[in-house]
């Protein structure tokens, strides 16, 4: 490469890292010393796929939005015995963008990094483009602990990011791409079908296993499957209140950490935006999965 950078569109750029060849897709300028040098995003839906797994990253940039849900929204948990109050609103900002996968992790990715198959066949059909399931939060972070390491050692990740979970409010930031609504399309229930594997067009319709990834509509920044397929894990453990301010996470150790976004085999209420789920880091299950965030490392 040259020592200016060079704008080039729909072509795959490729070189060699530690007898390693990696492809990145250059829809952006490229850096002379390839995409490390400059790892924070530009807009808000670039896509990254520079990692050893080929795993497709979407930037997330920063900003602020209302988490939670209005106590007026369809399906909200009922107000009546305080369950309501779990997604009382609350402003939220965001002061560093993050890459979030722009899929939950697939067998094969899980294969490739983990040598083990946790899901449990015939249970959960095997395919590399099936959501991995059956992670627990506590395996779902060695994956990320892992794929830094060897990212940060063949010269991918710059000593200053690292992969994780994301936490609660960068799910729900990322899973809304700037929507208020129930669902990152809108309020109808009746085209949830059109972006997630839920209870019923698959956990009812007899399809009850994860399901590949990508195939439905992806939400306005390009993450697919945000609603549905496999509940995700965060990094928050599980608090009645919703976290809120500058940057937030709930780092203080609980009995449970928090899951977002529904599966297939729940109704379109618990695949909401803001709805939150909990459930112990030890535990997975044939409805449980997650995606990767890469975020600077001091978040």
């Amino acid at each position: 490469m040259s020592s200016s950078p060079r704008l080039q569109s729909r072509v795959l750029v490729v070189w060699v890292m530690a007898g390693l060849v990696t492809v990145a897709r250059a829809d952006e300028a490229i850096p002379p010393n390839g995409w490390a040098s400059t790892f924070v995003g530009t807009k808000a839906g670039q896509i990254r796929e520079d990692n050893g797994l080929r795993m497709k990253l979407v930037w997330c940039p920063p900003g602020e939005f209302t988490m939670g849900s209005p106590q007026d929204e369809k399906g909200r948990p009922d107000q009546r015995n305080n369950m309501g109050n779990f997604e009382n609103q609350v402003r939220v900002t965001l002061s560093k963008g993050f890459w979030l996968g722009r899929c939950e992790v697939t067998q094969s990715e899980w294969r490739r990094l983990m040598v083990t198959t946790p899901w449990r066949a015939p249970d959960a059909p095997e395919g590399f483009e099936y959501a991995a399931s059956n992670i627990s939060r506590d395996d779902a972070l060695q994956f990320c602990e892992k794929l830094t390491n060897q990212e940060r050692r063949l010269g991918r990740l710059p000593s200053t990011w690292r992969y994780t979970l994301p936490t609660e409010a960068q799910w729900e930031y990322a899973c809304r791409a700037t929507t208020t609504t129930r669902f990152n399309f809108g309020e109808d229930d009746s085209k949830l079908s059109d972006s997630a594997w839920f209870a019923d067009n698959a956990g009812e319709a007899g399809e009850r296993y994860p399901h590949p990834v990508g195939v439905l509509k992806p939400n306005r920044w390009g993450l697919y499957d945000m609603h549905g397929n496999v509940w995700e894990w965060t990094r928050d453990w599980y608090t009645n209140k919703v976290p809120g301010g500058l940057d937030p996470e709930v780092s203080v150790k609980a009995k449970w950490a928090v899951m977002r976004g529904g599966s297939w085999t729940n109704g379109s209420r618990l695949c909401r935006s803001a709805f939150r789920n909990m459930h112990p880091t030890t535990l997975g299950g044939g409805v449980v999965g997650f995606r990767v965030a890469a975020v600077a490392s001091g978040k």
